[in-house]
């Protein structure tokens, strides 16, 4: 797909759910539940692939954090810059446009599957985060005990929350568990602080908490710039 069809591709999707999300609230999703266990007060912060600026918007209000949004998407930056958001166009797969030692922490929320080279992307967060700067990363966890039942039955690695999906209109290139994801951070100079599983489900409240890898749909990532 050449660089014109994705970023119209990006546009449309983006046009398409902000229309979905017009009064969406930072709860709404439930990676969103743990977050603020993870956010610190006045820092400098990158939202990256930051679509709806949702969290950027969060951080700016409750954390009185310096935000500024990177996304493909002109329609997702133009959402960041309604909230007052410093929104800038770019691609988490290029160069990003920063100076090293910039930022305090980069939110990096559910995008890292989508993208075709994730270990290029954290050298980059890595050279523009300051020294024992953080990095937060959401991403579907592929050890979630359903997830593994399904693959288990069906041959197949199922789409985000266990639905039947046809391979070939995945959304979801790359797939990661704690020890994957830990693994690749380690490799690009990070160290993982906490982990933290995700679900509303019922059956999985009980043991998130003290289980999170098993018990967790989502996984919620903070590491450090070692």
């Amino acid at each position: 797909m050449s660089t014109n069809k994705v970023v119209k591709h990006y546009d449309k999707e983006w046009k398409d759910r902000l229309k979905k999300s017009k009064n969406e609230k930072f709860n709404h999703y439930e990676r969103n539940w743990v977050l603020p266990q993870l956010f610190k007060n006045n820092e400098r912060v990158l939202d990256l692939a930051s679509g709806n600026s949702i969290v950027g918007n969060y951080l700016k209000k409750e954390y009185s954090c310096q935000v500024t949004a990177l996304d493909f998407s002109k329609k997702a930056i133009k959402a960041a810059k309604e909230k007052g958001i410093r929104g800038m166009i770019g691609s988490v797969e290029e160069k990003l446009p920063f100076k090293s030692n910039s930022f305090d922490m980069v939110f990096w929320g559910d995008n890292i599957e989508h993208i075709w080279a994730p270990d290029e992307t954290l050298k980059e967060i890595h050279r523009i985060l300051k020294l024992k700067g953080r990095v937060i990363i959401s991403t579907p966890n592929q050890g979630y005990w359903r997830y593994r039942l399904y693959m288990f039955f069906n041959g197949a690695i199922p789409k985000t929350e266990g639905a039947p999906n046809k391979p070939w209109r995945f959304t979801h290139i790359r797939f990661f568990n704690r020890k994957i994801l830990k693994k690749l951070l380690a490799q690009e100079g990070f160290k993982e602080r906490k982990f933290l599983g995700v679900s509303r489900r019922r059956i999985d409240k009980p043991f998130v908490e003290k289980l999170p890898e098993l018990f967790g749909m989502i996984m919620v990532v903070e590491a450090e710039k070692k």
